[in-house]
């Protein structure tokens, strides 16, 4: 029964989850989670890193999101001129362009986002549910023992809910 599965029967172990320091360049976490995207191929399809300090202490999570962020071009980010009409974007420069290179050597300390909420891998799914959708994330780190163990991905989650109401 779903109701007795508990967080850490479902989560990503984090030996298998990538992860890395908070010192590695946009570039790293980029080849990173592309390596990740090969060896999990049709497990998994990461959509963020883990990121650790160097007591492996969670600092926080690199998103895809923020990796292209963290590339985009100084002038394209959230100017007011951009805000008004986002096809500015496209006169004033181009995203692929051979400034994103230079982009990438940034630290990802730099566009992480902060952890929202962590889960005990003792927890039942159902915990592990509210929090989620009160923080509104799709994906959130287990910790055991004071410890990062895993991530746990609403999709998982998601697939043991429809185990349960489509009778599989």
């Amino acid at each position: 029964m779903a109701h007795a599965i508990q967080v850490k029967d479902l989560m990503i172990p984090l030996e298998d989850y990538p992860h890395i320091p908070y010192w590695f360049t946009l570039r790293q976490a980029m080849a990173i989670v592309r390596e990740a995207a090969i060896k999990f191929e049709g497990a998994f399809e990461p959509r963020a890193v883990l990121v650790f300090d160097e007591k492996y202490q969670l600092m926080g999570m690199l998103t895809l999101r923020d990796i292209i962020k963290g590339l985009e071009p100084k002038f394209l980010q959230e100017t007011s001129l951009v805000k008004m009409d986002p096809n500015l974007t496209v006169l004033l420069g181009d995203l692929l362009g051979p400034n994103m290179k230079t982009a990438s050597q940034r630290p990802v300390s730099e566009v992480m986002s902060p952890i929202k909420v962590t889960v005990d891998g003792s927890a039942p799914i159902a915990q592990a549910l509210y929090l989620m959708i009160q923080a509104n994330v799709g994906l959130m780190p287990v910790i055991q023992a004071g410890k990062v163990a895993g991530m746990i991905r609403l999709s998982d989650l998601f697939n043991e809910i429809t185990k349960v109401v489509l009778g599989d």
